[in-house]
């Protein structure tokens, strides 16, 4: 017995024995790795030529900025915490907010973050939504298509053209669901790949194309109502062409169901054309007031009147245009309400879609067949699908 109690008590003084190097050495360990001064950090590339746009870290201040920089370069390979300096002026969510909305590559990060000290020393961390290896097979996968549809945007010369083919792309290949629907709907992933998405997921996914088009944009986060009443969270994007910039919705042009049809209604549109169904901008987005790229005007389907002879031989040129172009639809905008009704009076009780559907083939040799439409008072629009 005795014995044996010597030899606890060698082992309790051998742990104390330890116990005090160890605090010794981690006293000079601190000494040595205080927190870093952050000055050798990568500053986040931005504009033509680098495939991004990053507007929200532009408007963060210099503390700010320098944790987005920092975890910025580390996020892709998912560390557990990143060491950062402390946030001694500026809001966390505001850089969790930016470093999401700038970045639609970075689909491994969760929706909460955090930051804690540890002695000294600052940390970001965050939650991921996938192992690092899955995020990285899954990037080369968005990498993979995104490739092939900017190498089919850049066949087109003009920005205008190459944006219209990645919103028709999208809009092709991919169905709307709710963000509940799917874990990917939110993300790029979701839309491109899986071919299922929310707003979230269409929007991002228009960011990340355009940005490879070297094609100005960004998110644009707030509410918007299909019946102008029922207001829900939505994300959409905003896009610069000759330096004037235009609001696209894609998710709302794109028709549920298994419907065929690419809309264009909210297609390059000006601040008080998207204020019509979508409210409360989070983002300080200018006001725009252009037209000269939105899809009506440059397509040449705004018309200022509706009836006449002018009025069916615009609507005549349109079908043929289309049909031309191996198109399935026409769509016209008009000035106002009173202007879309008499359009569309015009066209289904006084004969012109008749005249024109005969003449262009659409219709049988025997003028038989049926017009499929559909429109959108708020916007004063028609589309004509054959």
């Amino acid at each position: 017995m005795k014995n044996k109690k010597k030899i606890i008590i060698i082992v309790a003084i051998a742990v104390v024995m330890v116990a005090v190097t160890l605090s010794l050495v981690a006293g000079v360990y601190k000494m040595f790795l205080s927190p870093a001064d952050f000055t050798d950090y990568i500053i986040p590339v931005s504009g033509d030529g680098t495939g991004y746009y990053r507007y929200c870290y532009e408007e963060l201040n210099e503390s700010e900025k320098k944790i987005y920089s920092i975890v910025l370069e580390q996020i892709p390979s998912q560390p557990e915490k990143i060491e950062v300096p402390q946030l001694q002026d500026g809001d966390l969510n505001k850089v969790f907010k930016a470093l999401s909305y700038d970045n639609p590559q970075l689909f491994n990060m969760g929706l909460n973050c955090r930051l804690f000290t540890q002695g000294q020393k600052s940390f970001f961390e965050v939650d991921y939504t996938m192992d690092s290896a899955t995020y990285q097979s899954r990037l080369a996968e968005v990498e993979n298509i995104a490739n092939v549809i900017v190498e089919g945007a850049s066949q087109h010369t003009s920005d205008y053209e190459k944006e219209k083919y990645v919103h028709d792309y999208i809009i092709n290949h991919c169905v709307y669901v709710d963000a509940a629907e799917g874990s990917n709907a939110n993300n790029i992933y979701g839309c491109l790949v899986e071919g299922k998405a929310s707003c979230e997921g269409y929007s991002r996914a228009f960011q990340y194309l355009l940005s490879k088009l070297d094609i100005s944009n960004r998110i644009v986060t707030g509410e918007a109502a299909s019946d102008g009443v029922n207001y829900i969270a939505h994300m959409w994007n905003f896009v610069w062409l000759d330096d004037n910039g235009y609001f696209v919705d894609v998710t709302w042009d794109d028709p549920k169901g298994d419907s065929p049809l690419s809309l264009h209604t909210y297609f390059n549109v000006n601040t008080n054309d998207i204020l019509i169904k979508h409210r409360n901008i989070e983002q300080p987005i200018p006001l725009t007031t252009e037209v000269e790229y939105n899809y009506y005007v440059y397509e040449a389907t705004y018309l200022q009147i509706g009836s006449g002879d002018t009025f069916e031989t615009a609507v005549s040129n349109a079908v043929y245009n289309a049909l031309y172009n191996s198109q399935n639809c026409v769509e016209f905008r008009f000035p106002n309400g009173a202007v879309a009704q008499q359009a569309r009076n015009s066209l289904f009780n006084t004969g012109v879609i008749y005249n024109v559907y005969t003449e262009a083939g659409v219709f049988t040799s025997s003028g038989s067949g049926q017009v499929y439409y559909v429109a959108d008072d708020a916007m004063n629009t028609i589309c004509l699908f054959f």
